[in-house]
């Protein structure tokens, strides 16, 4: 599934008109599990290939691996694996995640932590009848300055 989004913001010029010439035109290419930016400098609403800033760019942030569904038991171990890459040369994203539309929080639950590698380690699965705080549906969510923040595919995690 990819969409397609573009974008030409322009700046006024002094005199408070549109100068076509400080116009930048740049695309945003949605697809599953990624997003990838292109920017190009346009001058009279044409590339400028003459000019070194007018160049296009891509910029690939996407998951290398997302959590998968998953089935366990009362009192086992969970883990959900994500991963992200970007090649903006601004360092690893930042992991982070969300149970049911909620940010999870370590600090709420020691059960739960993330590892070094992003993975989400829940430990000693709790289930009861009317109690099911591990069953739902978990996403990755990965940031990374400048460009944003992608979510990953949802997995439902069932307790049987």
């Amino acid at each position: 599934m990819l969409f397609s989004l573009s974008v030409s913001p322009c700046c006024p010029s002094a005199a408070g008109h549109m100068s076509e010439l400080s116009c930048q035109s740049s695309a945003v290419s949605l697809h599953q599990g990624g997003l990838l930016l292109e920017f190009t400098e346009t001058h009279g609403g044409a590339p400028d290939a003459s000019s070194s800033s007018g160049i296009g760019s891509f910029v690939e942030f996407s998951f290398s691996q997302e959590p998968q569904d998953s089935v366990t038991v009362r009192g086992g171990v969970l883990q959900l694996d994500c991963q992200a890459q970007s090649d903006a040369g601004a360092g690893p994203p930042l992991l982070t995640w969300r149970k049911d539309g909620v940010m999870l929080s370590a600090v709420v639950d020691e059960r739960r932590q993330q590892l070094a590698n992003g993975s989400l380690l829940v430990q000693n699965i709790v289930h009861s009848r009317h109690h099911r705080p591990d069953e739902g549906e978990y996403q990755c969510l990965a940031t990374l300055d400048g460009l944003g923040t992608i979510v990953s595919r949802t997995a439902k995690v069932t307790v049987a």
